[in-house]
Formats: C-alpha cells, sequence, structure tokens
C-alpha cells in the first residue's frame, strides 16, 4: 500500500472533519453574538464640574482631590475601638474591627481620649495618624 492509496482511503473523513470544524465555528459565533448582545454597554460620565475636559484634565482633578488632608476624611463623631489584648486603635469600619470579639473591644470617644489611654493608631487602617 502507497502513501497515495492511502491519502485516497481517508479521503472522506478529512472532508467530514472540516464540515465539523466549520460548524463549531459558526455555532460558537452564534453563541457569542448571544452572549454580546446581553451585555450592556460601558458609559463614560464625567461629573459636571468637568464638564467636556480632557482626561488629563479629569486625571489632575481627581489627584488633586486626592491630595486632601485626611482629617476631612474623619468621621465627625471620632469614636475608635481598641481591644482589650492590644494597643492599637481602630475606625469602626476597618476589617480588623471584625475580628475582634465585641466583649473585647474597648470604645473610645474620640482619638485622643484613645491616645491617653496608651493606644497608637493601627497602621493597617487608613486615615489614622
Amino acid at each position: 500500500m502507497s502513501i497515495k492509496d492511502l491519502g485516497e482511503k481517508i479521503k472522506p473523513f478529512y472532508i467530514l472533519l472540516l464540515i465539523l470544524v466549520i460548524a463549531s465555528i459558526f455555532f460558537g459565533l452564534g453563541r457569542l453574538s448571544v452572549v454580546l448582545e446581553r451585555k450592556s454597554p460601558i458609559k463614560i460620565s464625567y461629573p459636571n464640574s468637568l464638564g467636556t475636559a480632557t482626561v488629563e484634565q479629569a486625571i489632575e482633578s481627581t489627584s488633586a482631590s486626592d491630595n486632601t488632608e485626611l482629617s476631612t476624611l474623619r468621621p465627625q463623631s471620632g469614636g475608635v475601638i481598641g481591644s482589650k489584648s492590644g494597643k492599637k486603635y481602630y475606625y469602626p469600619w476597618c476589617g480588623t474591627v471584625k475580628r475582634i470579639k465585641p466583649q473585647n473591644q474597648v470604645k473610645f470617644e474620640s482619638v485622643e481620649a484613645a491616645k491617653a489611654a496608651g493606644y497608637k493608631p493601627a497602621g493597617n487602617c487608613k486615615g489614622l495618624k
């Protein structure tokens, strides 16, 4: 048996394989079009203060507002929470507070009260000095 004879014997399988590959491609494209129709388009909106600003102006504006002093971001009540077994204090929304059992929490009215009790600000809670 020569290579030419072998090629002739498996020729119908090539055609079948080609049909299966083409059918799979079209099936995939059909499925993809359904998925793309369901997605909502991305909308870019700018605050009214920026108007029709360029992207560079928008970046400069947001980075300038990020440099505001952290004291303006602190809560009005000023309450912080510490732990009976530790000497760090946290804002109530810091993730570490969730790991302190309620019976082991020490609540302070202000940062100054926590410092007076010997507590120090936690390094992993943003906004504490």
